[in-house]
């Protein structure tokens, strides 16, 4: 057959050929090349879409431009407030991770190459290469077409990925915060179960060192009136003397070396210290660590306060109920009644400022002839109550024999200096009544000046005849006769009487209690 052109088909096919060729090559290699472009932005796709992890989707994007681009350096720079940090480096010494970059150190750097990761106020970062080493890299238009695709894809990612890794910090720091307080409820809790301080600080110290896993750790209390607490492990004396004198005063936490102290405070006073060393995981302690401290420490100090006040009135109650013991049987050394004395009507009473004390009176001996007494030991309270006991068992015993007056006191004085304190004495006024001859005979041993009232209305003051009991050993006390006729009256009393005072302070004195027994 003939072609119109007068060639053969043979001729037309063979002539033709090479030009198909030429042509459906080309366009077979353009095709082949934006599929594969196409297929790797789909694969890229679905890899960056299918991960919430910044890293790995960052990973993948270096991994793909880079060989993509056949270059052995990249960095990859995400915002960071008003400025960028590096979140993916590849290839440098100069630069690591996390670090700030500026665009212009990195162009230094000889990543001249910064393709932005998003545009405008979405831009999320950029991307910083050196030259790329791919063939026909300055014309190959459809290539950065396909890197400008890649990386607008992965702006979205990133974002995505990076509010991902908010909402995990701030559910991280959530879970954190309900840990914490549910710690604070437990120890609470625990603390609320004891009264003991010193269980108070154990639970305390076995919470902090297991939170922080520390090792070596201590508290030292020292509140007023109140013995002193220790806790302590792997630490020294001399760490606690140091720590004690940082910490008074100190109302914050504060730092000695590697160790972290935080006052115990009760009140405005700064009354112990807790002090924690390194964590073993080598961390140091964060703001958040030290906040959440001192709220511990803060409400272990109240739960030692409520202890320490708590064992104060349990010891309140037993000194009271010891007193009411002490008491009642103070009042059982006091005769429960006067004996009959011919000749004599006896009248006697006590009233303790305190539940006891070291005033005294007796009537002893033989009714005709009585040994009346009247002591007033110095001092008040529980001691003074005790030697009050010890002189009434002195001169009970020393009644077996028959002394004289002056040598049953001297023998007294001298027991009772053996016997008392070398602070303590006590005043004495002891008289012995005949009452045959109706006389009296007595030793005012520094005790007030007793009170004699004569029937006709004549006062007269008995003063003393010899030193307090109980002070001087070997001393001679002397006695005063003394006649007392119908009506007259014999007051012996303490300075407890006159030493009484009114509610503005004015005492009642003596002139007061003289008038008083002019009027008997």
């Amino acid at each position: 057959m003939t072609a119109p052109d007068g060639h053969t088909h043979a001729d037309f096919a063979e002539c033709a050929l090479p030009y198909a060729e030429f042509t459906v090559d080309a366009r077979t290699r353009d095709l082949r090349l934006d599929a594969s472009r196409l297929e790797s932005l789909l694969e890229s796709a679905r890899i960056l879409g299918s991960s919430l992890d910044l890293h790995e989707q960052l990973n993948h994007l270096m991994r793909t431009v880079m060989g993509r681009l056949l270059v052995t350096r990249a960095l990859i720079a995400l915002r960071d407030g008003e400025g960028w940090r590096a979140a993916a480096v590849r290839g440098f010494k100069e630069i690591s991770e996390d670090d700030p970059v500026e665009p212009e150190r990195l162009a230094a750097l000889g990543l001249t190459l910064q393709i932005p990761i998003g545009e405008g106020a979405r831009q999320a970062g950029f991307l910083a290469l050196p030259p790329p080493r791919r063939p026909g890299w300055p014309d190959d238009q459809s290539e950065r077409e396909f890197l400008e695709a890649l990386l607008s894809l992965a702006s979205a990612t990133i974002e995505n990925a990076l509010a991902h890794e908010e909402i995990v910090e701030a559910n991280r720091e959530l879970a954190q915060k309900i840990h914490e307080l549910n710690t604070l409820v437990e120890l609470a809790r625990a603390f609320s179960a004891t009264i003991d301080p010193e269980e108070v600080a154990r639970i305390l110290m076995l919470t902090l060192s297991g939170r922080w896993t520390v090792r070596r750790h201590a508290l030292v209390a020292w509140p007023p009136g109140q013995p002193p607490l220790k806790l302590a492990r792997n630490v020294s004396d001399p760490d606690l003397e140091r720590w004690r004198a940082l910490a008074e005063g100190a109302a914050e936490p504060l730092r000695d070396g590697e160790f972290l102290l935080v006052p115990l405070r009760s009140g405005e006073t700064t009354v112990g210290v807790v002090a924690l060393g390194p964590p073993a995981t080598g961390n140091e302690y964060t703001a958040e660590d030290v906040e959440f401290c001192s709220a511990l420490v803060a409400q272990a100090s109240v739960a030692l306060d409520n202890a320490w006040r708590f064992q104060d009135t349990l010891y309140r109650r037993q000194m009271e109920r010891e007193l009411e013991l002490a008491s009642a049987i103070q009042r059982d050394l006091f005769p429960k009644q006067l004996p009959e004395v011919p000749g004599l009507e006896l009248a006697a009473a006590n009233r303790q400022a305190r539940l006891v004390g070291g005033d005294y009176y007796d009537v002893l001996g033989d009714p005709q002839r009585p040994l009346l007494c009247v002591a007033d030991v110095a001092g008040k309270g529980i001691s003074a109550s005790l030697l009050m006991a010890t002189i009434q068992a002195t001169l009970r015993a020393l009644l077996v024999f028959p002394l004289e007056l002056t040598e049953l006191v001297n023998r007294a004085n001298a027991l009772l200096c053996g016997s008392m304190p070398g602070n303590r004495y006590a005043t004495l006024f002891t008289a012995r009544y005949d009452a045959r001859s109706g006389t009296l005979e007595y030793v005012n041993a520094a005790q007030c000046q007793a009170i004699l009232a004569r029937a006709g209305g004549r006062v007269e003051l008995l003063d003393a005849t010899g030193l307090p009991i109980g002070m001087f050993p070997g001393i001679q006390y002397e006695s005063q006769p003394l006649a007392l006729g119908p009506g007259d009256v014999l007051v012996v009393y303490s300075d407890g009487v006159t030493d009484a005072q009114a509610p503005g302070g004015e005492e009642f004195g003596l002139e007061r209690l003289l008038d008083c027994v002019r009027r008997l």
